[in-house]
């Protein structure tokens, strides 16, 4: 889960959750989309972190643990990925992260496919409804494959979910191998202005996925 903790009025905070990310090696590195580290100002950079799952208690609570985090090369803008790295403080150098299952081939991938994706959703918001922080889960399918009209090649899938801020960044899986086949990337909803001159999200059960080959390029770019 991917965070700014900006400072407020004395030693209070204020916790912005911006989006998800999966961890894609034992060191640290992991991916998120590039529109979520866009859209952080370069005077918050020194505010952003990362915070990890460390396992549940005896209680049934998941718990974390957060790190500051820095990007790594450049941003894929054309396809929303992003590498960034979980930066380490003195005496951490030992720390292993988990990693995900793997990278499925995009070839492998068919519109039907049952997939899933796993992130935080809503998480500021649910945050200041005093519900923590809250990983879901949600199960749907790739409803269709979408491709570039100049040279066919992959640009993105459509899953039959909409899709809500901070899920940005979570790992597509697919149901038969738990690998990644894709990164959640955005949402389609109509924007309908109100009588009182406000504009409210009408959701589509649609969400934007970009395909797992442009994951494995930028990790490729970036070793």
């Amino acid at each position: 889960m991917i965070d700014l903790q900006m400072p407020g009025e004395g030693d209070q905070k204020k916790i912005s959750i911006r989006g998800t990310g999966f961890v894609v090696t034992k060191d640290g590195k992991y991916v998120t989309c590039a529109h979520v580290y866009d859209q952080i100002l370069p005077n918050e950079y020194q505010y952003l972190g990362v915070a990890v799952p460390e396992g549940v208690d005896e209680k049934g609570i998941m718990h974390y643990k957060r790190y500051k985090t820095k990007l790594i090369g450049e941003l894929d803008r054309e396809n929303d990925v992003a590498l960034m790295q979980i930066t380490l403080e003195p005496g951490e150098s030992d720390v292993e992260f988990k990693t995900i299952e793997g990278i499925e081939k995009a070839e492998s991938v068919n519109e039907g496919d049952d997939v899933a994706y796993i992130g935080y959703p809503l998480a500021t918001e649910l945050l200041g409804m005093g519900f923590g922080i809250t990983m879901t889960t949600n199960k749907c399918i790739i409803s269709s494959i979408k491709r570039r009209g100049v040279d066919g090649s992959l640009h993105m899938y459509l899953i039959d979910t909409h899709t809500n801020n901070g899920a940005s960044g979570s790992p597509l899986l697919s149901l038969d191998t738990g690998k990644v086949v894709g990164i959640v990337s955005g949402k389609i909803s109509s924007r309908i202005p109100t009588p009182d001159g406000k504009i409210i999200d009408i959701p589509a059960n649609m969400g934007i996925c970009r395909p797992s080959v442009y994951v494995q390029k930028i990790i490729d770019k970036n070793k």
